[in-house]
């Protein structure tokens, strides 16, 4: 059995739910339910456990460095940094059975069950990928009541699949994640990613040069 690694299953997220929009529009989200949703779990973890579980930092075979920038660490961006975390954290793993039920306490249920809840028993991803990240706070915009898209500049040049050795021409990535702040089953109101785009072109003017020039990392 072949999986495509998890930040690959974000791409396909974001071209489905990015095709549409303009340069200054958070891309539009497909609401229709899947069909998995009939299959998933309830968990009885809380979300400071889920939290704790997360490897913020990355996984030892894919260490997540968070750079230092001028954007506070308010909720949201918070939020994003353990979405951005969790992808690479199951795209370096082969067995996700222990990673996906985290992704419930940081992506909403829509999202959770059209992304994560059918790969909830895969034990045997061929293709996980590994190698230092560094990721930066880019910006944070206001889309909508309690919404809001945080962008990262993310230096990929040592993160790769197996097998791979050369540093990529594009390593230096815009990545947005957009988050609804939605009271959940604890009572509490949290910030949840719904949506992400894989390589925000729409963001590339505003960005790109910046990310382009620090993305230059070495091990």
């Amino acid at each position: 059995m072949r999986m495509r690694a998890a930040a690959v299953v974000a791409v396909t997220v974001a071209l489905a739910t990015a095709g549409c929009t303009g340069p200054d529009e958070p891309p539009k989200v497909d609401t229709t339910p899947s069909g998995a949703a009939s299959g998933a779990a309830p968990s009885s973890m809380t979300f400071e456990e889920a939290y704790r579980r997360l490897p913020i930092d990355g996984p030892p075979n894919a260490p997540i460095t968070w750079e230092k920038s001028s954007t506070p660490d308010s909720g949201e961006v918070l939020a994003a940094r353990r979405s951005l975390a969790f992808w690479y954290w199951q795209g370096s793993a082969t067995d996700w059975t222990a990673i996906v039920p985290v992704g419930r306490f940081l992506f909403t249920d829509r999202f959770y069950q059209q992304s994560l809840a059918p790969f909830a028993d895969v034990t045997d991803n061929e293709e996980p990928s590994s190698g230092p990240l560094w990721v930066k706070t880019m910006g944070v915009e206001k889309t909508g009541p309690d919404q809001a898209r945080v962008t990262f500049c993310t230096d990929r040049g040592h993160w790769r699949d197996a097998g791979v050795s050369a540093v990529p021409q594009d390593r230096a990535n815009l990545e947005s994640y957009l988050l609804k702040y939605e009271q959940t089953g604890d009572g509490e109101r949290h910030w949840l990613t719904d949506s992400l785009i894989d390589n925000a072109v729409d963001r590339e003017a505003q960005y790109g040069a910046e990310c382009t020039k620090w993305a230059q990392h070495r091990p």
